[in-house]
């Protein structure tokens, strides 16, 4: 099955038997129920199981006596008791975000954070107004850490949204959002995470914000005291800035400078998913100069259809597309002209028809994004007025389709939004006069809420690129096929 390419992301679902709850309890089960809850509070936790067993074999549905039971069984020391008691209290009580925190929190002291996840993302979804925002806080740090250490910053930068409404004056959770909008090349959002961060007193230097940013000057009087260029940089953001520092210093150099250094010319085989394969399966190749260092194609590269004609080109500059990028029908006749900054779609931006007419354009300015459909036959055309539906074909493999759906009303989001992938919603989100209401991404554990559209410009990149960056492999006798790359993922 194809991965979804947004997230990169295998999906497994964690799937709970919901049964009714009662409505009735008998008064004797809750009567033993509540003893038991008394002399929990007196520390008596012997004599408090021994009620709650009771209860139970009283009323084996009355699902939160689990609940208690579990939380006596975690002072008695019986871990696996009490991680069976808050599973059967999920399954008779599906929507229970306390005990999903609680069963998260037993994992994730056991630093098995895949299963603290799993019972974490649910308890975020399904919590109330009444839930304690202490825990939400302390449930997505850890759910926006987990992502960014697996490299899945889309998913990541969810929850450090969340995390940036409860505790807006805490440098760090901005220096995490701007590590993973730098890797999904969101550079205007990188410099605002950057300097909010530099605001609210962060390991941040003038050097750093200079690299990509407006320096730091206009930002001195708002932060309250005067920087230091010696002043040591956040950890997490030591790779990033030097990288940065050395790209836009390796400009004033020749453009292969970066790459001459333990580098060679080499060819790679994909299949028409994108994935490396060996070359018998080839639908695609590549030939590029590689970067050891780097781990990944380096300077100008061509991509080919299997008959050797040409699929596309384009240049890389330090792991990011930049300057002009162009994709062509298997004719020779272009199919998109294009232009990256630093990995983010930019300028205009010009789709074609087979036979080489003009289809329609899109115009970019940083994150957002303006159609003109030149083709009056295209489905689309009316939303030229400001107001329509559309369903845009971005790209097409084998028979995958990557598709956007929209409408606008008087030339703004109206309605439902949606990015799909072989018929699967990866983004939905919903407007009203051009506002965001809602949305969702799809994960590896189910739907995440989002706060702030993620339809932008980076849905546009062709889904190939995202798919070559992540270095997948079709098979082992493929990936032992390559012995320059370092094995990355299947």
């Amino acid at each position: 099955m194809l991965k979804p390419l947004f997230l990169l992301l295998s999906f497994f679902i964690l799937i709970y038997s919901a049964q009714a709850q009662k409505k009735e309890i008998n008064r004797k089960v809750a009567q033993k129920n509540y003893d038991g809850y008394m002399l929990m509070q007196e520390h008596k936790y012997d004599s408090a199981l021994v009620k709650f067993n009771q209860a139970i074999n009283d009323d084996a549905e009355a699902y939160f006596i689990y609940q208690n039971r579990a939380i006596c069984k975690m002072h008695l020391k019986d871990t696996l008791g009490a991680i069976f008691d808050y599973q059967t209290n999920i399954k008779l009580d599906p929507n229970n975000a306390e005990t999903k925190y609680a069963l998260g929190n037993i994992y994730k002291h056991q630093k098995d954070s895949a299963n603290a996840l799993k019972y974490f993302v649910p308890a975020i979804n399904q919590s109330d107004e009444e839930f304690s925002q202490k825990k939400l806080l302390y449930m997505n740090n850890f759910a926006g850490h987990y992502f960014r250490l697996h490299e899945d910053y889309d998913s990541a930068l969810v929850f450090y949204e969340q995390v940036k409404i409860y505790t807006p004056t805490n440098a760090s959770v901005f220096i995490n959002s701007a590590v993973c909008n730098f890797h999904i090349d969101s550079l205007q959002l990188f410099c605002n995470d950057l300097e909010k961060a530099f605001i609210l007193g962060g390991d941040i230097n003038c050097i750093a914000l200079k690299a990509y940013c407006k320096g730091c000057n206009h930002l001195l009087e708002e932060r309250g005291k005067t920087d230091t260029l010696s002043r040591a940089l956040d950890t997490r953001l030591a790779d990033i800035i030097s990288d940065t520092v050395y790209y836009h210093a390796s400009q004033k150099q020749s453009s292969l400078a970066v790459f001459t250094d333990n580098s060679r010319k080499v060819k790679v085989y994909y299949n028409k998913h994108w994935q490396i394969c060996l070359p018998e399966k080839a639908s695609y190749y590549r030939e590029s100069f590689w970067a050891n260092n780097a781990n990944f194609y380096g300077g100008d590269f061509t991509d080919y259809y299997v008959s050797g004609s040409i699929y596309a080109k384009g240049r890389l500059e330090r792991k990011k597309l930049h300057g002009a990028y162009k994709v062509f029908y298997p004719n020779g006749k272009a199919k998109l002209n294009a232009q990256f900054i630093n990995g983010s779609p930019s300028g205009k931006w010009t789709f074609y028809l087979k036979d080489g007419s003009n289809d329609f354009e899109i115009q970019f300015t940083l994150d957002n994004f303006k159609f003109n459909i030149r083709n009056k036959a295209n489905a689309n055309y009316p939303i030229n007025s400001g107001t329509g539906k559309f369903s845009i074909l971005l790209d097409k493999w084998d028979k995958v389709d990557f598709l956007l759906l929209g409408e606008f009303l008087e030339g703004a989001r109206e309605g439902a939004w949606a990015y799909k992938q072989d018929g699967q919603k990866i983004i939905s989100e919903k407007y009203k006069k051009g506002k965001f209401r809602s949305g969702y991404v799809a994960t590896s554990f189910g739907n995440i809420s989002s706060s702030d559209t993620r339809i932008d410009a980076l849905v546009f990149i062709p889904p190939h690129i995202t798919q070559v960056a992540g270095l997948y492999f079709e098979s082992v006798e493929a990936a032992n096929n390559y012995s320059f790359i370092r094995i990355h993922g299947f």
